[in-house]
């Protein structure tokens, strides 16, 4: 892993002790989650799997308030996922977002309809095909991928399959969410 998704990890572990951080850390996000609702027609009825929440989990606190469904949070690292618990619990809504401290890339047993895996998530081909043999048919699988500038700092996804859809996303180190569904 390169220097700077280290260096946002971090940054994300101190923005998450303040209320104030996490807001402002957050902000430009808020875009990219309502994007990603379109992209995947997220709503009330849908369970999403979030795959590398990282300490503030914007993603799932987005989805929880604006489409109103139900959020796994997942992350590697046990720290993020235990600063990721209680930002959830500051901002109220431990009964829409359930964290985890869990691997992606290992098949997941909770029913989820959409899963939006994170930027910094990787082997993002390995979790693809975990969501692929966990997922039910229909399932919507929403991927982040990096700009040129920094893809060789973070892992992109290579299928040889195009995408379903994708929309723009106005990132500096992502520049597109690709939206890919498994077959029914």
């Amino acid at each position: 892993m390169s220097w700077i998704p280290r260096i946002v990890a971090a940054w994300e572990k101190v923005s998450s002790s303040s209320k104030l951080l996490s807001r402002i850390y957050s902000r430009p996000y808020k875009g990219v989650i309502e994007n990603e609702i379109r992209l995947a027609g997220i709503n009330s009825n849908d369970t999403v799997l979030n795959i590398g929440c990282g300490a503030v989990p914007f993603t799932a606190l987005y989805l929880a308030q604006l489409a109103d469904c139900m959020v796994y949070a997942l992350d590697l690292d046990p720290v993020a996922a235990g600063h990721a618990l209680k930002c959830v619990r500051k901002a109220g809504l431990e009964d829409r977002i359930t964290v985890l401290h869990a691997d992606g890339c290992i098949e997941f047993e909770p029913h989820f309809t959409v899963s939006i895996v994170a930027l910094q998530a990787a082997p993002k081909a390995k979790i693809l095909r975990a969501l692929n043999k966990t997922a039910s048919p229909g399932s919507r699988f929403i991927f982040r991928m990096p700009s040129l500038p920094y893809k060789n700092h973070y892992d992109s996804l290579h299928t040889g399959h195009l995408p379903r859809a994708e929309t723009y996303q106005p990132m500096r180190t992502f520049d597109r969410s690709v939206l890919y569904q498994k077959a029914v």
